[in-house]
């Protein structure tokens, strides 16, 4: 360490060093400030950080690699090219928000479950880079329980049959579900919490605040005692859940905080716990709720006082109240909590951008009124694949906080899983620092970074004097004019969300329907999925700020025609109202003689009456018109892209180009730079948008085929049944080679990830039927949450979802053979045949 540096700039460092840069030319330097603020100077190949703590300086080496690197680092792209470092003047960030929170307990479940500590490292480095500082960590949380129950006297096996497998866990965790999958690996436990060990020391080297979750009370029944035993149900589940105030709940409580410090180190001061997350609490009564939650608060501070700690702050999740909102009643809200100290609590507005609660429930006047608050993305659902999101509307919500509502501490994102849409996730990364868009209005110049970053087209600055920039309001050099990303930017729009407004998607009440096939019987008159016919391109964008080369340059063009696809995408898939996902034909059930996209409740939107028993998880609902007549713009992005990629010199090719108007190639690019700032990860990133949105052309487009095989199938058709589904084969065939190129998108990728954890062959093939349920069937049949958490993997779509659809059209196509088949067709031997298919996948082994 440098004499006079501060203890955690090492910790910076390496950060630096697994960007790619050399930790030896990084100086790190502590600021005097209260908040969180930093900032970054270059001169003669050196390069000084300044920060209040190590994620605002990790946040400004974030600033300074997209500044004057020209990359921005995000999931897909971690690394930048060694290079000289280009000078720099001193450029300061900060940010008003004291929390910045990160993840869902879910998260654990759909995206991370079999992460090693390489994929961790590189998490957590995203983490610090985008300037998180509260993240949820529910690492070894398994060990720890089944530690606990086994000091309480169950025996081993019962508590590992209790627990169950390893992807569907944080459902156990939170109250929903038990004794499902399993049993863990032997070693299991052991390579569990020294993963935690490493994660959690990481995190806490770079200045961030784990928040660990608690003890919520729900146990096997061999552990609720004597008398009578409280209960919850969720999907189909039933679980003992212990009152708080109960000598049982107690007694465990103060066992789980031991086991926890002894195996993941002190506390931290915060705890998630969330005991009725979606169900019903056993007792509506006020006092029972208001027990309930005194003594879930007293169980956290006794723990926390044994071990000599402070009393910790409460982390809890608004969804319940949303969820459940005909149970949680202003009275009984108010009630749970209101023995529970008010700075002692953090209530996580956690749908902020769709739903958001803070109004209703922490505004002056309200339940909550007083208590600390963080207002959060949800955005993603179970991972299932959806190009989506209201940016402007992001901006809005996030620069109107607090919104007339005091006590805010912060914000965050609870995605339910990672690793899609950046440009959502990057954009309310960056909100939460005073360098981002204050008003939509000033959406366009982060957006124009946003793409040229990201393809490597913001390539380090030529000497001062050659590019017209512009000042940011750090007073610092903006690169090529496109990093204005204070939303100061004063010279000419670039158009790219200019037409946002009045983009046919971007209103969901949009009166145009979906195309359809003029004679659904007949085959050939199924319209192309990616609209062939002729469509008007959308208008060219005004060069990009502060760009001086001229459009006719070779390497303009490509930023031209980035740009303009952007403008496309932006304009529909993330324009206004986009707060919820475009759900997918492909992964939906096909379970009767009825079109298999019924308007069935949407997941995450609240339930009035009682829960049915099997609630539906069918999210598409075809009650957004707008999808289809979108299809043949995002075709021409595509194009757009493949253009911007094909200046690359080199061959190749990605699969699914079909999809598209002949001529549309979607070849691979060469390893050949056509800029400097154009790194290998640049290209990739390329190559993952061209796939993302060809996949969501030809996934939308499987709507025809499907309507048309049920209209064959009313006419008395068979051999029109069998002929539309050769098309939907055929489309769903090209989704499935379009992910075959990229591991990230390989089923084969999330099995061996599952597998590595196995010591034996049958350990192996057990952590592979869990992976396999989360992402099918997910828990058993007997619930609704079928394909949940779907996706367009290879491997999936080709062995799940296409036997689904082909048993359904043989069995539309025998019944046809009689003549019309009717929507109340008995489907009891079609639901035989789908079951079979679905038990059949997901019992799969590899080994």
């Amino acid at each position: 360490m440098t004499p006079g540096a501060p203890a955690w700039a090492d910790a910076v460092r390496g950060v630096a060093r697994r960007t790619g840069l050399d930790p030896a030319l990084v100086t790190v330097e502590e600021l005097d400030r209260p908040a969180s603020a930093a900032d970054y100077r270059a001169d003669g190949g050196r390069l000084t950080l300044r920060g209040s703590d190590p994620v605002a300086a990790s946040v400004a080496l974030g600033r300074y690699v997209r500044t004057h690197l020209g990359t921005r680092l995000t999931w897909q792209g971690q690394r930048v090219s060694a290079a000289p470092l280009p000078d720099a003047q001193r450029t300061a960030v900060s940010s008003p928000h004291d929390v910045r929170y990160y993840l869902n307990v879910v998260t654990f479940g759909y995206s991370t479950p079999f992460w090693g500590w390489d994929r961790w490292e590189r998490e957590v480095d995203w983490m610090a880079l985008h300037g998180v500082t509260h993240p949820l960590m529910l690492l070894a949380h398994e060990a720890v329980l089944a530690e606990t129950f086994r000091r309480s006297g169950l025996p081993d096996a019962d508590a590992a049959a209790w627990i169950g497998g390893a992807a569907h866990f944080p459902w156990t965790f939170m109250g929903g579900m038990h004794s499902f999958g399993g049993p863990l690996p032997a070693r299991w436990a052991e390579r569990r919490v020294d993963l935690a060990r490493r994660v959690l020391a990481r995190m806490r080297e770079l200045g961030m605040t784990p928040v660990l979750p608690g003890f919520g009370g729900h146990v096997p029944p061999a552990l609720a005692g004597p008398g009578p035993v409280d209960e919850i149900e969720w999907q189909g589940w039933h679980i003992p859940l212990l009152h708080p105030e109960s000598p049982r709940f107690r007694e465990l409580a103060a066992t789980f905080g031991r086991v926890q410090r002894e195996l993941l180190g002190p506390g931290t001061g915060y705890y998630a716990v969330d005991p009725y997350i979606e169900s019903v609490p056993p007792s509506g009564e006020v006092e029972h709720l208001r027990g309930a939650g005194r003594g879930m608060y007293r169980a956290l501070a006794e723990a926390a006082r044994s071990a000599g700690e402070p009393d910790p702050v409460w982390v809890l999740q608004g969804w319940p109240f949303h969820y459940k909102g005909t149970f949680w009643t202003p009275d009984r809200v108010a009630a749970y909590l209101r023995d529970v100290p008010a700075d002692r609590t953090l209530v996580l507005d956690l749908w902020g951008e769709h739903v958001p609660l803070h109004a209703a429930l922490l505004a002056d006047g309200g339940p909550l009124a007083g208590r600390p608050w963080v207002w959060c993305a949800l955005h993603n659902f179970g991972g299932r694949p959806a190009l989506f999101g209201d940016l402007a509307g992001l901006v809005r919500d996030m620069r109107t906080l607090p919104d007339g509502v005091p006590h805010l501490r912060g914000v965050g994102l609870a995605p339910e899983a990672i690793e899609n849409n950046e440009v959502f996730y990057e954009l309310a990364t960056d909100l939460a620092w005073d360098d981002a868009p204050h008003s939509p209005a000033e959406l366009d110049a982060w957006l124009e970074s946003f793409v040229l970053t990201r393809y490597g087209f913001a390539a380090p600055p030529p000497p001062p004097g050659s590019i017209s920039g512009s000042e940011s309001v750090s007073g610092s050099e903006s690169v090529s004019g496109s990093e204005s990303v204070s939303g100061s930017e004063s010279g000419p729009r670039s158009a790219l969300t200019s037409e946002a407004e009045s983009a046919p998607w971007s209103s969901p009440t949009s009166p145009s329907g979906p195309a359809s096939p003029s004679s659904p019987t007949s085959p050939s008159s199924s319209t192309s999925p990616s609209g062939l016919a002729d469509v008007p391109r959308p208008t060219a964008l005004s060069r990009p700020t502060g760009l001086s080369r001229p459009v006719a340059d070779p390497v303009q063009e490509p930023i031209q025609a980035a740009l303009r696809a952007w403008h496309t995408i932006i304009s529909t898939l993330y324009g206004p109202g986009r707060t919820r996902s475009v759900p997918t034909p492909v992964i939906a059930r096909p379970w009767s003689a009825g079109l298999p996209f019924p308007a069935q409740r949407s997941a995450g939107e609240a339930i009035s009456g009682p829960q049915p028993p099997t609630p539906s998880s069918n999210v598409d609902a075809e009650n957004d018109p707008g999808v289809a007549t979108a299809l043949p713009r995002l075709a021409e992005a595509v194009r757009d892209l493949v253009a911007v990629r094909d200046a690359l010199p080199g061959g190749g090719g990605l699969p699914g180009g079909d999809a598209l108007p002949a001529g549309t190639s979607t070849a691979h690019p060469s390893a050949t730079s056509l800029t400097p700032g154009d790194t290998p990860s640049a290209r990739d990133l390329l190559d993952a948008d061209i796939a993302d949105l060809t996949g969501h052309i030809l996934a939308q487009g499987t709507r025809v085929h499907v309507r048309g095989i049920l209209a064959a199938a009313r006419a008395g058709d068979p051999d029109s049944v069998r002929e539309h589904m050769a098309r939907l084969r055929a489309d769903l065939l090209q989704l499935d080679d379009l992910a075959d190129a990229r591991p990230e998108t390989r089923v084969s990728t999330w099995i061996d990830a599952a597998r590595a954890w196995g010591d034996t062959p049958a350990e192996r093939d057990t952590m592979e039927r869990e992976a396999r349920s989360l992402v099918s069937v997910w828990g058993g049949q007997h619930n609704g949450l079928h394909d949940y958490s779907g996706r367009h993997w290879q491997g999936l779509v080709r062995d799940l979802y296409l036997a689904r659809w082909q048993a359904w059209a043989d069995w539309l196509a025998d019944a046809a053979e009689a003549g019309p088949v009717s929507e109340d067709a008995d489907p009891a031997a079609l639901r035989e045949r789908i079951v079979a298919v679905e038990e059949a996948w997901q019992s799969t082994t590899s080994g």
